[in-house]
């Protein structure tokens, strides 16, 4: 049966751990790649943000064995018309592992990040999502944008 419960400080290396194995498989990138400074990073964000609330995660549990997680970043914008407060709210972190997939935990977790993100009286959710969230953001009411670019300036 599985559970579900929010992320604490003491679960900083789980966020980390699942955030690495999301990343492997959301970006193709092999498993053998030395990963240690972005779980040192990792580390330092989840941390520190959720510590000051910028930041929340849920766990779906089964067995003992962390099956999934979900998360919300919690930042503020200039205001436009569409989004007067200028807060936001960014869902990251939403990943399942392969054997507890189709399951309707990831409906679940999101379900919960949705109700924190209103309790915080936000209306503007963004999101990136990979060919296999796609559907459940879809079915969730999420429309799709081309508005959405990214410039990466090399370091």
């Amino acid at each position: 049966m599985v559970h579900y419960r929010k992320a604490t400080l003491t679960d900083v290396e789980n966020l980390v751990n699942l955030r690495i194995k999301f990343l492997y498989e959301a970006e193709k990138i092999d498993e053998e790649t030395p990963s240690d400074l972005l779980e040192e990073s990792l580390s330092k964000y989840f941390t520190i943000h959720l510590q000051n609330g910028e930041f929340i995660a849920w766990f779906a549990v089964e067995d003992d064995l962390i099956v999934a997680t979900s998360g919300v970043s919690f930042s503020t914008v200039p205001p436009s018309f569409g989004n007067v407060s200028g807060a936001e709210a960014y869902i990251i972190n939403m990943y399942t592992l392969p054997q507890a997939r189709k399951k309707g935990i990831g409906t679940t977790l999101l379900g919960k990040l949705i109700e924190d993100i209103a309790e915080k009286k936000i209306k503007k959710v963004r999101l990136l999502t990979t060919e296999i969230g796609k559907s459940l953001y879809i079915k969730t009411g999420f429309k799709e944008s081309d508005s959405e670019m990214v410039l990466n300036l090399e370091e």
